[in-house]
């Protein structure tokens, strides 16, 4: 592995977060003519050298609206970006326990990171949406839908196009603009990770309960890419670049300008093929105890194996589900009650307050996103309040 003066390579991200997914159980992996995509993150130590995979998700699937959930039981997104975000987020949930990388700081009544430590970024695919978009000028060739031509040397999404469309093709290839994700039947209200990689390259990628527990936001320091379809120009418009004409002065939160890396020759056996269909599995996996069943596999959002008797209740709820995240949030706060003294509450009922609620207490970050909406992400999606409203209490 890298020494102090070198920084983690794309190889040296992408060997752990190939040999971890060789070592994983045959169950929930793709099975012959099934693709999939990888994504990983790496912990690095710029002072003592030391590296360590921490999070690794696969999958392409992502459900409809009518089958949201409102107790935050079933993933919303199972794009390998997403899940790999969402294991890192139990990671480092269970860092917050240990101080190894956390201290706490009894001034800001918070958790200060090691300045040491960095993360970095994986996946074995371009982020669907934006950063999948060549900015040609030839008019025909951006309105042309997205196709798997295996001899073509030109970049397509299937993320849809966000607005009143009654004149537009929603596939039209149009660089620069937010988008949902891609799918059949109904219309998806997750947007595409181009556009989720980009708010995490500005808000950090820690979401608004982590960052209520910590003293500044977690960015990746790298983001890196091992497919021959990618573009650096096309995943830095994506990322940071389309947004550089207009300002966002916050001081707690900076845009960021990652380093971005692109090595194509680093393979993934199941990489998408235009005659391979895509796995319905879900694969994710977190660095935490192997007691707390660091691997699952999830269908449809929801756990594997759940029986139909079962599948409205917590034991459908994966580890890095929002219900099952929150639940980690809470035990946070009872494992250091230090922490609710800044949130100016006098009585904390962590049996009854919402995820809503819990959300909130990040006003710092909310007030910023709020912001960020209004300058950068005018078009992003707005799911239903009714799915943000469970207690610990309710879901029991």
């Amino acid at each position: 592995m890298p020494t102090t003066e070198n920084r983690p390579s794309v190889q040296d991200i992408a060997k752990p977060c190939l040999d971890k997914f060789e070592s994983l159980p045959k169950t929930g992996k793709p099975t012959a003519n099934q693709w999939t995509v990888l994504a990983g993150v790496l912990e690095f130590n710029r002072k003592t050298g030391n590296s360590q995979l921490v999070a690794l998700g696969c999958g392409t699937k992502c459900i409809g609206p009518s089958k949201l959930c409102p107790k935050g039981f079933i993933l919303n997104d199972s794009h390998a970006e997403v899940l790999a975000r969402r294991a890192f987020l139990r990671f480092l949930y269970q860092e917050l326990k240990q101080e190894r990388i956390f201290r706490w700081n009894s001034d800001l009544k918070s958790y200060d990171m090691d300045e040491h430590v960095e993360f970095h970024f994986l996946s074995t695919q371009t982020p669907c949406g934006d950063a999948c978009i060549l900015d040609l000028e030839e008019p025909e060739i951006k309105a042309k839908r997205q196709r798997l031509d295996e001899e073509s040397e030109m970049v397509y999404t299937g993320a849809k196009l966000i607005g009143d469309l009654d004149d537009v093709d929603p596939m039209q290839q149009t660089p620069g603009v937010l988008r949902t994700k891609p799918g059949r039947g109904e219309r998806t209200l997750s947007m595409s990770c181009s556009d989720k990689i980009a708010r995490w390259n500005i808000l950090g990628v820690q979401g608004a309960l982590l960052d209520s527990l910590i003293s500044k936001p977690i960015y990746f320091s790298s983001l890196n890419f091992c497919c021959k379809d990618a573009k650096l120009e096309s995943l830095e418009r994506a990322i940071f670049k389309r947004w550089e004409a207009k300002s966002f002065d916050h001081d707690r939160f900076h845009p960021q300008k990652p380093q971005i890396r692109i090595d194509s020759n680093i393979t993934f056996e199941f990489s998408q093929r235009s005659d391979w269909q895509p796995s319905p599995n879900g694969l994710v996996w977190s660095q935490v105890p192997e007691d707390l069943r660091p691997y699952e596999i999830s269908v449809n959002g929801k756990r594997q194996g759940v029986t139909k008797k079962k599948m409205n209740t917590p034991q459908a709820a994966l580890s890095v589900s929002k219900y099952n995240l929150f639940l980690s949030f809470l035990d946070i706060l009872r494992f250091n009650p230090k922490l609710c003294e800044k949130f100016n509450e006098n009585i904390f009922n962590l049996e009854t307050m919402s995820y809503a609620s819990c959300k909130d207490l990040a006003a710092n970050y909310q007030m910023a996103w709020r912001q960020l909406k209004d300058i950068y992400f005018i078009q992003w999606t707005k799911k239903p309040n009714e799915l943000l409203n469970f207690t610990p209490i309710t879901n029991k």
